[in-house]
């Protein structure tokens, strides 16, 4: 694949994220019409990851099977969302993600100039780390109810998908407001970690790419042979 395609791949990844965030701030948990459009965005998503997989030939088959499961998770729980099917979203989403953010990361590593794609699948990493944080947060609260708490709210009050998500860009990015805040043990170290890693990527990010271009570079400097 040429660099123009990768390119065009990165973008479109970097696109999708956004506008899924974008869109998950006007949706109504209670409006199943705009949960059906968040939904159709994720798929947006889900779809971008697997062609940004796609040049890596090791990389696509897993890519596509993993991104299957997890469409076929989300319409099961969507159309029928029983608790085991909730678990199973939410699990196959994160794995998914995880996924495509570790392929997306070696990608960075290659030998190559920083070209505009490397660009755009480093923000796209960025916010993937959000949306895997955002389905594990998703994941604890449905197995372990009541994790997390909203300031102001009862204790019987669920959480909603917005706040979670919400929750995992201000803790990626260690804003943290602390309007929404992890209860529980379990809640609290993710919490932690995802902090610690948000902070961690930007310098490994960095310096693999800096790492991959001086790589690169010495290549090309060195005599060819005759």
């Amino acid at each position: 694949m040429n660099t123009a395609d990768q390119d065009r791949h990165s973008l479109f990844l970097l696109l999708a994220l956004v506008m899924f965030l974008v869109l998950s701030g006007f949706v109504r948990e209670s409006h199943v019409v705009e949960k059906a459009v968040l939904e159709l965005s994720m798929y947006v998503i889900l779809l971008a990851g697997t062609l940004e997989l796609s040049e890596r030939k090791s990389w696509r088959l897993p890519g596509i099977l993993v991104a299957s499961c997890s469409l076929i998770a989300a319409l099961t729980r969507f159309f029928y969302p029983l608790y085991v099917f909730k678990v199973a979203d939410w699990l196959v989403l994160a794995a998914f993600v995880g996924f495509v953010s570790f392929a997306l990361f070696s990608y960075l590593g290659k030998p190559g100039s920083i070209t505009s794609g490397r660009l755009y699948a480093s923000v796209s990493l960025y916010f993937l780390l959000g949306i895997f944080f955002y389905a594990i947060f998703n994941l604890l609260e449905t197995v372990h109810p009541h994790s997390f708490a909203e300031t102001g709210s009862t204790a019987l009050k669920e959480v909603s998908r917005h706040s979670l998500l919400y929750l995992s860009l201000v803790t990626l990015t260690t804003l943290g407001y602390g309007d929404i805040v992890p209860v529980t043990p379990a809640a609290r170290m993710l919490a932690a970690f995802e902090a610690a890693t948000g902070v961690l990527y930007i310098a490994f990010t960095v310096a693999r790419l800096v790492a991959a271009y001086q790589r690169s570079d010495e290549a090309e400097s060195q005599p060819k042979a005759l």
